[in-house]
């Protein structure tokens, strides 16, 4: 019973009859190029080397007579060497032509024009010698055409030697020529037959394989549907040694490589430098190979550099005999996870942070210190200080040398400065972030305001990526939060931004807190401190009353006694109220300015005169230096508690010397000044008395007032549009000066126009 002609059969007997006929016709075509191109081939190189040699030949013996030449006109012994070295070459191009030729004619050539040459070297010899014997001009002169003899003799020679080369190339050629057309013909006709022997089987298989083949194509269309249509993960194929052989569209979004890139590279060119180092690419394979899959999470490495976290799976193919065919690699960019995780941890730290430590300062270090090196490299931390300055709170770096760079940038630029709003003071003003992939030497030198002390430092931070995030709470920024990143491959990316961002927003939340506890706690105090201050002058007030009630009205001393205590508790009682009283107005955020022409030298007379009781009891002298004629549109009331409140400091720090009142007129501004000769105040608090509830203290005295006068002093002075400012030092007493413009129209000060001394 014959057996069905199935397709593995129609394949065997394909396969079978192909290789019968490829075998045949290489075996023909082997055979007729083999005999025929090969030996072409040695005969058009032996021929081109032997008239290669036949030039150098004729070269060699044009040499040795220019060197004769030469050595005739100059007499230079070094032409007798290079002559000599001519002739050597000569003679052994000689003997390589006598062992190549095989042709009884040619022979007879080399030989005739070896006499010619040994004749004329003969010549040449006999001519050096008759000169050297000093032989007449007509013995020389034979000599001379003997030589010339010999010379057209060997050059004769060298022309029927060329001839003969020449003739002898060209009949091989022709012959050569006629030999490959036999050979194309010849291949013609093996090419036909392999032509139509090639035919007939195609026909034979495409008949037995087009369904198979159709099937294929199906499914390999499927498979890269399949493979293409996956864009979140990086799908590709190794072979046995590691090197990539199929790569996918989502390997290209994720490593940065396209396809025609990296097929064919090794595929450890994935790993981190660390891990190569170690080996791991080659061990990750041999681990897959014999457990069949390798699942794992380790940084991988992108085309420009830069890492990401990878979960890998590395799956072991193998045929149905068990041979490793290679590797599948699925790869999924697990950075975003990594950093929601990451932030998780950083917010449940900095919560735990700010709600276990007291001190606002220490917290927002300890903050700094958890940036780094977790989210960026460096980290600086500025605080608005009451003065309306930005002040550094935490300076960190993962290298030393680079904090130390921090601080000393920090240090000659006087820190960011409100006069030159780069920076941390531009992020501040405008409430927005800045995020910077790379510094640039434009950002730099306009940062540098052209200091070159302060550029060449900065050139350290070159290429480095910055982030810059306002501190905001209620509606308001306290401060900024500087990220720094040297590293290439970790630049802030959008999503560093929001989550330092929601850090930032935590952060500042927790410093508010902070400051409100710390106001409430003032406000406490101050409730105590008032009860204290203003039921002290009320006593002593409603005792005197009740005393000058008692009193008989013919003791006028007494009666005028009592009458200026009592006067002098209820001005104490006043002021007291007063500054209580603009304190509330200020911390509501809104205060109305009644101006109108004030001549400050008129409310210094004033002023003056006010005081005189208050200064005879302080034994001090009020000197009076006025300029006439400063006048502006300000607040009388409002300047007249400015000069109550400096006085009256001045009173109590200066008693018993004198106090110096000035007035003048300087650069647009009003300036008044008061001086007091008393102890001075240290320099450490000159930046604090301007603040809340801070006051000087005042040695010998126990505790009485707010600590708001200087406070309100700032605060009205600064509402006018001025400034006020104080030099001291220890032992030469102090001098306030208020600077005033003398053209400020009314204004009011509301929440969006305050100072920056004014921080809620």
């Amino acid at each position: 019973m014959r057996r069905p002609w199935t397709f593995t059969r129609r394949i065997a007997v394909g396969f079978s009859a192909s290789l019968a006929v490829a075998l045949a016709i290489a075996a023909i075509t082997a055979l007729a190029l083999g005999s025929v191109l090969t030996g072409h081939e040695h005969t058009s190189e032996q021929g081109f080397r032997h008239r290669l040699a036949v030039e150098q030949l004729r070269r060699a013996f044009s040499d040795k007579l220019a060197s004769q030449h030469a050595h005739e006109a100059t007499g230079e012994p070094y032409h007798l060497e290079e002559a000599r070295q001519a002739r050597l070459q000569f003679q052994a191009l000689l003997r390589l032509l006598r062992s190549q030729e095989d042709r009884q004619q040619e022979r007879g050539l080399l030989d005739g024009l070896e006499q010619a040459e040994r004749a004329h070297e003969e010549a040449t010899r006999a001519m050096g010698e008759a000169w050297s014997r000093g032989l007449s001009e007509q013995e020389l002169a034979v000599l001379r055409g003997g030589r010339e003899a010999a010379r057209h003799q060997t050059y004769e020679a060298l022309d029927w030697l060329a001839w003969y080369t020449e003739a002898t190339f060209n009949q091989q050629a022709l012959r050569a020529d006629q030999a490959e057309r036999r050979a194309f013909w010849l291949i013609i006709l093996v090419a036909t037959l392999g032509l139509l022997v090639a035919m007939g089987l195609a026909w034979v298989l495409t008949r037995a394989l087009w369904p198979l083949h159709h099937e294929a194509r199906a499914s390999e269309a499927r498979f890269r549907l399949l493979v293409e249509g996956v864009k979140d993960y990086a799908l590709y194929m190794l072979d046995p040694r590691g090197r990539v052989v199929s790569w996918n569209p989502g390997a290209e979004r994720i490593h940065g490589w396209r396809a025609e890139e990296v097929i064919g590279r090794a595929g450890d060119v994935f790993y981190t430098p660390e891990a190569r180092a170690a080996g791991q690419p080659g061990g990750d394979m041999e681990r897959a190979a014999r457990e069949g899959r390798l699942e794992w999470e380790a940084p991988g490495l992108r085309k420009d550099g830069s890492r990401f976290w990878a979960e890998s799976l590395l799956t072991a193919l193998r045929s149905s005999d068990g041979r490793l065919e290679g590797f599948a690699v699925l790869t999924r960019d697990s950075s975003e996870r990594k950093r929601l995780e990451r932030a998780q941890h950083l917010f449940v730290e900095a919560e735990r942070l700010f709600l276990t430590e007291k001190d606002p300062d220490q917290a927002v270090a300890e903050l700094a210190r958890l940036l780094v090196p977790e989210v960026a490299d460096g980290c600086l931390l500025f605080l608005l200080s009451p003065e309306g300055e930005l002040v550094p709170r935490a300076v960190t770096h993962v290298l030393l040398e680079k904090e130390r760079l921090f601080w000393e940038l920090i240090r000659l630029g006087g820190g960011p400065r409100r006069d030159r709003p780069h920076g941390a003071w531009r992020t501040l003003l405008s409430g927005r972030t800045e995020r910077i992939l790379e510094v640039s030497l434009e950002f730099l030198e306009d940062a540098a305001a052209e200091d070159p002390v302060y550029l060449e430092r900065m050139r350290e931070l070159e290429g480095a990526s910055l982030l810059l995030v306002p501190l905001r709470a209620m509606g308001h920024s306290v401060g900024v939060l500087m990220l720094v990143s040297h590293r290439p491959e970790r630049r802030f990316t959008e999503t560093d931004q929001v989550f330092v961002e929601e850090l930032a927003g935590r952060t500042a939340l927790s410093l508010e807190n902070a400051r409100l506890l710390r106001e409430a706690r003032a406000a406490l105090e101050l409730i105590g401190v008032a009860a204290h201050d203003l039921g002290n002058p009320l006593q002593a007030l409603q005792l005197m009353l009740g005393k000058l009630r008692r009193q008989p009205p013919s003791e006028q001393e007494k009666l005028r006694e009592v009458l200026t205590a009592a006067v002098r508790h209820t001005q104490r009682l006043g002021r007291l109220l007063h500054n209580l009283l603009d304190l509330s107005r200020l911390s509501s955020g809104k205060m109305e300015l009644e101006v109108g022409e004030v001549d400050l030298a008129e409310l210094a007379r004033e002023a003056v005169e006010r005081h005189a009781e208050q200064a005879a009891e302080a034994g001090s002298q009020v000197v009076l230096d006025v300029e006439p004629g400063v006048v502006g549109r300000w607040d009388r009331l409002r300047l007249e508690r400015v000069l109550t409140n400096l006085l009256s400091n001045a009173f109590k720090h200066g008693k018993g010397q004198p106090i110096e009142l000035c007035v003048e007129r300087t650069d647009g501004h009003g300036r008044l000044s008061v001086r007091d000769h008393g102890p001075g105040i240290p320099e450490a608090q000159q930046r604090t008395i301007f603040e809340r509830f801070k006051k000087a203290p005042v040695k010998g005295e126990k505790k009485e007032g707010f600590g708001l006068g200087l406070y309100i002093v700032r605060q009205l002075v600064e509402a006018h549009g001025g400034s006020v400012l104080v030099e001291s030092r220890e032992g030469e007493g102090a001098t306030f000066t208020v600077e005033l413009p003398l053209a400020e129209a009314d204004r009011e000060v509301d929440a969006s126009a305050q100072p920056p001394g004014m921080v809620h």
